[in-house]
């Protein structure tokens, strides 16, 4: 005779099971834990598979409601205007592009809001023509086991800012100007801009070749 624990179990993974056939991707979510949690958090996410098997992964959150990724463009000098920063993951100072969350006090969960933002904390430039590089109201993840979903833009055109708003404490940020192509291209062949960073310049390029930018 099984115990109330192996019992409750099986209802569990039935209950779950039938729930996966219904949805739209055949895993069913059965809970999230926090185990760690400041900034970013550590989440042990437990999803039934289409053939019923229990994973239990850990996933990465972060507070706010998504993130905004930049590529500034020059049509005059036909350039780019990047940073340099600190990446603590990697233990590496790597270009990319102006970039961060989009927070809830200050942007609500307004995308475009929060990329204007961060174009001009990171590199004092606002204005300009703005392309959003995704499909409208899509967002991309950032990778397979982060929960954090960024959209990215190109801006052309925008303008300096005399007095910007300010970095957030823990940045120290370089800016880069005047960045051509073919200089952005190599700096990602050689590694030293960060994947995200990296996706984005590619998609502005392809938006620029559309434009007749490049």
């Amino acid at each position: 005779m099984f115990g109330a624990s192996v019992v409750l179990t099986l209802i569990l993974l039935s209950w779950s099971c039938l729930l996966a056939s219904s949805s739209t991707n055949g895993y069913t979510i059965v809970s999230d834990k926090v185990v760690y949690s400041r900034w970013r958090s550590i989440i042990s996410r437990k999803v039934i598979t289409p053939k019923g098997q229990q994973i239990d992964y850990d996933v990465v959150d972060q507070k706010g409601s998504g993130a905004s990724i930049v590529f500034a463009w020059n049509s005059k000098t036909k350039t780019a205007t990047i940073v340099k920063e600190y990446n603590p993951g990697c233990d590496k100072i790597l270009y990319g592009l102006a970039a961060g969350v989009v927070e809830t006090d200050k942007h609500g969960s307004d995308f475009d809001l929060a990329a204007r933002h961060e174009l001009e904390e990171e590199c004092h430039l606002s204005g300009g023509t703005w392309y959003r590089l995704l499909k409208e109201d899509k967002s991309i993840a950032m990778d397979k086991y982060v929960m954090t979903k960024i959209v990215a833009y190109l801006v052309v055109d925008a303008n300096e800012v005399s007095k910007p708003r300010p970095l957030d404490d823990e940045e120290e940020i370089e800016i880069i100007e005047g960045v051509t192509v073919e200089e952005i291209l190599e700096i990602i062949r050689r590694g030293e801009m960060n994947c995200i960073g990296g996706f984005a310049s590619l998609l502005a390029f392809e938006k620029l070749r559309e434009l007749g930018e490049i």
